[in-house]
């Protein structure tokens, strides 16, 4: 006989996960599949987040899954020149994101969902009239379907080969984030520094094109470690997919590409969207009306879409760079106004930060760096 809820979420990421606990909170019955044997496993996200965003959407870390706070951001250019951005009043902070979220599937449990590791949703046939999926090898039956799996899941343009290593090494800079800019070894991307202690971080690597396990070997060429893991990770820039709902499917998190597209950080956003669903899901269940979800996606991009789409602008900006352009682009934006401006920012909304800081004046000037349509459309909304 099959088991029978009201609810299946496929994948035991954060999203999915944020989500079971909140629609369990409001009564629903839930049942979260992960295919792995472990929750948070394999860690492949590098746990860098705004405290402010999970702590207005009801998921903070606890204080033993903080692993570190940031105080600033070096930026390098090609070349080797950089400056600094002051990040003590962003509350940005580096996660144990395994320990996290194992914390979330553990709020989810006390509120009555159910969590099935070792268990992968192998097929699921969405009616008009509910789901019937085969959950390991069990028959399952839910009113709706919650895909957290990804956006393989739901494939679209936009993801980007990626490599990441934690280390250990004297020239870590403990509470220092740092980004290299270098269109050449990490075409459409960057290379990244995130400090989670006393000489160690998390190293990576993506762009275009690249080997970035090469990438990171080179980078590190020079610098003493020693590697303690290393992760094939590939991260998602390609914005928000066009429909968060498909008849009683519903996308979180990556799924529905609720990533930032600049920086592939993705984890106040899709709690976000993992915690909206979940209110939308369960006034369908209660009253009874599929057609209930829509509210959904609208109120998701009420609150994130424009930003989103700011994001998506900068990084075809950022794709079209040489790194000649670069180099001037490092020239036309680094000034002292900008630079104290973006450290009182917020870090969730850092594109609109940086087009606020920007003004129409440091538009002009990166506009005659690079032509192209994405520079032309941020100085009409600017």
């Amino acid at each position: 006989m099959a088991e029978s809820y009201d609810i299946l979420v496929a994948g035991g990421s954060v999203a999915g996960l944020a989500f079971a606990s909140e629609a369990a909170k409001r009564g629903a019955s839930v049942l979260v599949a992960e295919e792995h044997d472990e929750i948070g496993e394999p860690e492949k996200c590098d746990g860098l987040v705004s405290l402010r965003g999970l702590v207005r959407y009801g998921y903070p870390p606890a204080r033993d899954v903080i692993q570190n706070k940031i105080s600033s951001a070096v930026i390098h250019s090609p070349s080797g020149r950089r400056f600094a951005v002051n990040a003590t009043a962003l509350d940005v902070v580096v996660l144990d994101r395994s320990a996290y979220d194992k914390q979330v599937a553990s709020e989810a449990v006390s509120n009555g969902a159910e969590v099935r590791t070792g268990s992968r949703v192998a097929s699921a046939a969405v009616g008009k009239d509910g789901v019937q999926a085969e959950v390991g090898a069990r028959e399952v039956k839910a009113k709706y379907l919650v895909d957290a799996t990804g956006p393989a899941s739901s494939p679209r343009r936009g993801i980007l080969p990626a490599a990441k290593y934690e280390l250990e090494g004297s020239w870590v800079r403990e509470h220092v984030v740092e980004v290299f800019l270098d269109s050449t070894k990490y075409p459409g991307f960057f290379c990244w520094v995130i400090p989670y202690g006393k000489e160690r971080a998390k190293v990576g690597a993506a762009g275009y094109g690249v080997n970035p396990f090469k990438a990171l070997d080179a980078f590190l060429e020079g610098r003493d470690c020693r590697v303690l893991r290393k992760v094939s990770a590939p991260i998602y820039v390609g914005g928000p997919a066009p429909r968060f709902v498909e008849s009683r499917r519903i996308l979180v998190g990556e799924s529905a590409g609720q990533v930032k597209p600049t920086t592939a950080g993705g984890i106040m956003t899709s709690v976000a969207g993992a915690v909206i669903a979940a209110r939308w899901t369960c006034e369908s269940l209660r009253r009874g009306d599929p057609a209930l979800l829509g509210g959904y996606q609208r109120e998701w991009e009420r609150a994130f879409l424009k930003e989103m789409k700011t994001m998506v602008r900068l990084r075809g900006v950022l794709e079209k760079l040489s790194n000649q352009d670069l180099e001037a682009v490092f020239s036309a934006v680094a000034t002292p106004k900008l630079i104290t401006k973006l450290s009182q920012s917020d870090f969730d909304f850092h594109g609109s930060a940086l087009l606020g800081s920007l003004g129409v004046p440091g538009l002009l000037r990166v506009a005659k760096v690079v032509a192209s349509a994405e520079v032309r459309s941020l100085l009409i909304e600017g």
